[in-house]
């Protein structure tokens, strides 16, 4: 959409820019079959990696075409997927926004893996985990802040290890409240079960400005009521 305006305003056009998959080409030549959990962090990759395979760009009206962060103009020199940003910084930055694997890998970088609100380390766990013989694995999570989780999640834990069973990134300015489209510094690292804790909070303050919103309009409601003649 922000292209199609900016392509109006500069009297350009849009263009489709594409990329060969090559993930698809590697994972097709090879006969080897990945363990459970690896297969379900490479369909996820896979997945994500398609959908981010093709971009919609503005093109100025000199043919110049134009940052899919900020709209200005990009370097002209090479094919058209290398020029899709203007800089490092504004690829860096719209990938932060439109890819959840690199979003999690950049809070990872930043954090480690440890959950912001009660310290565990859910990622060196999740390695731990996944690593250990699997007769090993329930007596690792039974002894962790995770062990609060339910049957159903711990039992699958302990089956195919995951990372996005142990951790997730979290939104420190929520997304209903303008929190959505951010930058590194509004995420977190929260294990599993502070995630959960959170979201349900956060659920609970949705439903309240919904009472809220829904009592303050019956009061205007009556208030225009009385108000007529």
């Amino acid at each position: 959409q922000a292209s199609l305006s900016k392509a109006r305003e500069e009297g350009g056009q849009v263009r489709l820019v594409t990329k060969e998959n090559i993930f698809t080409k590697r994972r097709s030549g090879s006969s080897e079959t990945p363990p459970a959990a690896e297969r379900q962090d490479q369909q996820s990759c896979k997945a994500e990696e398609e959908q981010q395979s093709s971009y919609l760009q503005a093109v100025d009206s000199h043919g110049v075409p134009l940052c899919l962060f900020c709209q200005e103009a990009c370097p002209t020199s090479g094919g058209a997927w290398d020029t899709r940003f203007c800089s490092q910084r504004c690829q860096e930055e719209f990938q932060l926004r439109s890819s959840q694997t690199y979003m999690r890998s950049r809070v990872l970088e930043a954090e480690q893996g440890v959950c912001q609100h009660c310290g565990l380390n859910a990622h060196e766990l999740f390695l731990k985990v996944r690593d250990a013989p699997p007769s090993q694995r329930k007596e690792m999570l039974e002894n962790t802040w995770l062990a609060q989780l339910s049957l159903k999640q711990l039992n699958e834990m302990i089956r195919a290890p995951v990372e996005g069973d142990f951790w997730q990134v979290d939104h420190i300015r929520p997304v209903y409240k303008g929190g959505g489209q951010c930058s590194l510094d509004n995420l977190q690292t929260l294990c599993t079960v502070c995630h959960r804790s959170r979201t349900a909070q956060q659920a609970r303050e949705r439903s309240q400005m919904r009472k809220s919103v829904k009592a303050s309009k019956v009061a205007s409601d009556i208030s225009r009521f009385f108000i007529r003649k």
